[in-house]
């Protein structure tokens, strides 16, 4: 019987699975070594039945069947991608999302307990896709995975490959020492300032760590978050108001959504707890983390000491090694300004699986699915008629389509807090004043009491 603390952790699944008629069940084993089941959820949205537009669609389509893998391994499929899904339905094409296991409603066993730890697992993680499509009586499918999600689409193609029609890796993993790309191409852009469009911002960064203005071993997760929702320019702008004694409470309650763990996960949205095994011990998130000066990898570099450090025998593999073996048409696209998996990754995916183009949008960061759906859309429904390379031809048409609404009013935010600093200076000192005091008081990447109220 479950604890009065795991029912409460877990209020409204059973109504979840009540009231929704899209969600499947597939009873999966535990791991290879743990034969009891457990039960892998996964939503299904069948296109539409009648009509002259169905008809149409499925004479053009040759594999109508679309299974989505979005980011992870936290990330929950079924509940943040409830609109997506019905948009592809009205388009007349079959949706899967199958849950990511140890999330949302694939965390528990068949006697309601959360999955043991044994059972995070990457290879086990790549079975779960071949049992949903199973299940859902799919041959072949066009398979679409985001991040995390790219990872577990592409070593499924390449162990599975007659049950892909056609593939889509969005910003793609390949490795776990991905993030040695990503630290680099990071520090390169925003404190050696190699690249002319960031030098100036660099150099400022690196005087405001001087003038300790900042501590530039803590400022890498702020200033890549800034960048990833905000864009370069309003990078430049948090810096510049940093340079004249502006900016800090912007900068502080950035900080504080990052290292802040309840703002971090939400029940059948983000749930990185159980999974911290799959990111750390096997694809090696934070293992690079290096204490240098603005380190991306530092808030992730903590989590991963929370858990078992990764071994070369823990660590999963290396799908550059894999890549040659995917035969289905491959699309692969990356966001010109992703400093997360940056685009060297995909043009590495792209040179190493036959016959795939590589989609490189300009404006865009990581994770086309979570902030440009539109045109994830397009990349899905264009490849399952088999046109996925001619997108290439409309790339700058592609880029001018809007930011989901979630990416634009986390942009908005943003900004309006980097306005009333700018614009307001007298009130919000005296509110970053109050911030940074309490900020000085604990230090919330080490648990620790803070020295002093640096930045």
């Amino acid at each position: 019987m479950r604890s009065v603390p795991e029912l409460l952790r877990r209020t409204g699944q059973d109504e979840l699975l009540t009231v929704r008629n899209d969600l499947m069940t597939v009873q999966r084993e535990i791991s290879a070594d743990d034969r009891r089941l457990f039960p892998l959820r996964y939503a299904r949205v069948n296109p539409p039945r009648t009509g002259r537009r169905a008809a149409a669609v499925h004479r053009d389509l040759a594999t109508p069947v679309v299974t989505v893998v979005p980011d992870g391994p936290g990330g929950a499929s079924v509940v943040p991608y409830d609109l997506l899904r019905r948009s592809l339905a009205s388009r007349g094409l079959d949706v899967i999302m199958p849950e990511h296991r140890g999330v949302g409603l694939s965390r528990l066993d068949a006697e309601g307990h959360d999955l043991p730890p044994h059972a995070m697992d990457v290879d086990e993680a790549v079975e779960d896709l071949r049992a949903a499509l199973d299940h859902a009586l799919v041959g072949r499918t066009v398979l679409y995975g985001c991040g995390y999600g790219a990872y577990l689409a592409l070593a499924f193609a390449a162990r599975h490959p007659e049950r892909v029609g056609a593939l889509v890796l969005d910003s793609p993993l390949l490795a776990p020492d991905d993030e040695l790309i990503s630290q680099r191409a990071f520090r390169a852009r925003y404190w050696e300032g190699t690249d002319l469009r960031t030098d100036t911002i660099a150099s400022t960064l690196r005087r405001l760590d001087d003038q300790a203005v900042i501590d530039a071993r803590r400022a890498g997760p702020v200033i890549l978050a800034v960048h990833e929702h905000g864009g370069t320019g309003d990078v430049r702008e948090l810096v510049d108001q940093l340079a004249v004694g502006r900016g800090q409470l912007t900068w502080t309650s950035v900080w504080q959504a990052l290292t802040q763990e309840w703002l971090q996960s939400t029940r059948y949205v983000s749930e990185p707890d159980l999974v911290a095994r799959i990111a750390h011990t096997q694809l090696g998130i934070g293992a690079h983390a290096d204490g240098g000066p603005l380190d991306p990898l530092l808030i992730s570099g903590e989590q991963a000491r929370q858990v078992p450090s990764p071994t070369a025998r823990s660590l999963a593999p290396d799908l550059r090694t894999l890549a040659s073996g995917v035969t289905a048409p491959t699309l692969v696209l990356s966001g010109e300004d992703d400093l997360v998996t940056p685009p060297q990754i995909a043009r590495d995916a792209a040179d190493l699986i036959p016959g795939a183009h590589l989609l490189s949008v300009p404006g865009t960061g990581h994770g086309i699915l979570d902030s440009h759906s539109q045109l994830a859309q397009i990349a899905m429904w264009w490849s399952a008629a088999g046109m996925g390379g001619e997108l290439l031809e409309h790339r700058e048409r592609l880029a001018a389509l809007k930011p989901t609404p979630t990416s634009q009013v986390l942009a908005h935010g943003l900004r309006l807090a980097l306005a009333a600093e700018r614009y307001s200076p007298w009130r919000m000192r005296l509110e970053s004043a109050r911030a940074r005091r309490a900020e000085a008081q604990f230090d919330p990447s080490s648990g620790k009491a803070a020295r002093g109220p640096r930045l």
